[in-house]
């Protein structure tokens, strides 16, 4: 007489390779795309940073945080950057801040950025494989046509440069204040 027992030890031992081909081959299936998420692209920036910075032969520090802020709906930008006082110059100071949110529409990561000369400009961002490039088509509270482009990129070392460039009409862009930024 035959046991059901008995019956099913020489069934599953004879399915076991497949059972186990089928197992190895799952296993060798890529893994589920992550599931894109707001401002995932600025990863490298959040956080706080400092280093030297230049503008117009100037020579000074600067200090930079990026913060989410809105229950993840914004990421805040705060910057200042101090200026020792130089042959006839004054210490000095400036500061910027940006609101970078997400234009669902465009598709874009767009920008209002002040800074604390009373200038202001809306950027649109272009994000690239080395950073993300700010673009603004013109600045309020300066000449007619001014354009501004202001630049993150991400560098080898671990550290950020920050660009930002102005240009009049017609004419290109030009650095306004660099700096090489490492991690706090």
């Amino acid at each position: 007489m035959f046991s059901a027992r008995n019956v099913r030890v020489p069934v599953l031992l004879a399915l076991l390779p497949l059972l186990l081909a089928g197992a190895s081959l799952e296993a060798q299936d890529p893994p589920p795309a992550q599931e894109w998420k707001i401002f995932q692209e600025f990863g490298f920036l959040n956080g706080s940073w400092a280093g030297p910075a230049e503008s117009g032969g100037r020579v000074g520090g600067r200090v930079v945080s990026f913060t989410s802020s809105v229950g993840g709906a914004q990421l805040s930008y705060r910057a200042t950057t101090f200026y020792p006082a130089k042959d006839a110059l004054p210490e000095s100071s400036t500061e910027e801040v940006a609101y970078i949110v997400y234009d669902g529409g465009k598709g874009k990561y767009v920008a209002l950025v002040v800074f604390s000369t009373k200038v202001w400009g809306i950027y649109e961002a272009d994000v690239r494989p080395d950073g993300i490039v700010f673009t603004a088509k013109e600045m309020a509270n300066l000449e007619a046509g001014i354009r501004s482009r202001w630049t993150f990129t991400r560098r080898a070392d671990g550290t950020i440069g920050e660009l930002l460039e102005v240009a009049p009409a017609g004419k290109e862009f030009a650095p306004y204040v660099s700096a090489v930024l490492s991690r706090k």
